[in-house]
């Protein structure tokens, strides 16, 4: 697998707890909601996929950073 799937796996399921909580605390979900337990599997699911599309590639070097030609 390209990218770092740990993680992905770890802020999707960050992003996934903390959505839920704020859903529940804004009032949106109840507390005994489906929703809530979900969300944050949902969250890891979105993640993997993340890592796996999303461009973690090391850049090349950078022009500034190239060696000159030696001229003599």
């Amino acid at each position: 697998m390209r990218g770092r799937p740990v993680l992905g796996v770890v802020a999707g399921f960050l992003f996934g707890l903390f959505l839920a909580a704020t859903l529940v605390f804004a009032g949106v979900l109840p507390l005994n909601s489906v929703l809530v337990t979900v969300l944050p599997f949902l969250g890891i699911g979105y993640g993997l996929v993340m890592a796996k599309v999303a461009p973690f590639r090391r850049r090349g070097r950078g022009a500034a950073e190239q060696p000159r030609p030696a001229t003599d």
